[in-house]
């Protein structure tokens, strides 16, 4: 019997895949690891947290841009980024801990669908139920992880970032819905019921037969 060969790309995706995931679980080891650390309170007390902050900021400062031999005035009036709280309080980093762990958690899970998946794929197993199952797994995934960093976002401005007083910035309460999250896993269940359509329309017609 010829053994099958698969495509270049395919065989690309599927040792990428592996590669990336087994990394990814060497993450999720010392994610354990931190956690349990952190949970513990095995740091000193000068431990430095640094998270991204889930609302903009709101910001006035002013400047120039010379172009074309001309001066522009510009105005930078919002943006994103990255808060140090130092020496972090111990019920701050469990907290922060617990919700490293979640997400960590969910894309774990994501990713071992997504093998799984490709694996089927690579071994020649595409348009099986099982495997369909998984496209509808990993949106399902995604679902949970777009609800999880609403929900942290949320949480965040009212208990924490609201509370924050800065000399000159505002912390707004406008929020990063994740819309491509939403949609990308809209479009895996979307794409998971289509081919399991196909699937029972060739069981049926094979019956015909």
């Amino acid at each position: 019997m010829e053994k099958r060969k698969n495509p270049l790309s395919i065989r690309i995706i599927y040792w990428l895949t592996q590669i990336v995931f087994w990394l990814f679980f060497a993450v999720f080891v010392g994610s354990v690891l931190l956690n349990i650390a952190v949970q513990f309170e095995l740091f000193d007390n000068n431990m430095q947290l640094h998270t991204n902050l889930t609302s903009e900021l709101k910001y006035t400062e002013k400047g120039t841009l010379d172009l074309y031999d001309q001066t522009q005035e510009v105005e930078f009036v919002e943006a994103t980024g990255k808060i140090h709280f130092i020496n972090t309080h111990p019920v701050l980093a469990k907290w922060f801990g617990g919700v490293m762990f979640g997400v960590v958690i969910i894309v774990l899970y994501i990713f071992l669908m997504f093998k799984r998946f490709i694996g089927n794929v690579y071994r020649g197993l595409i348009f099986e139920r099982f495997n369909i199952q998984m496209l509808k797994k990993m949106a399902y995934g995604l679902l949970a992880l777009w609800f999880f960093t609403i929900i942290y976002s949320r949480l965040f401005y009212y208990f924490i970032a609201k509370h924050i007083e800065f000399e000159h910035l505002v912390i707004s309460g406008e929020f990063n819905n994740h819309g491509v999250i939403l949609i990308v896993a809209l479009l895996l269940w979307v794409l998971s019921h289509i081919f399991m359509m196909g699937v029972k329309l060739q069981d049926e017609q094979n019956l015909t037969v």
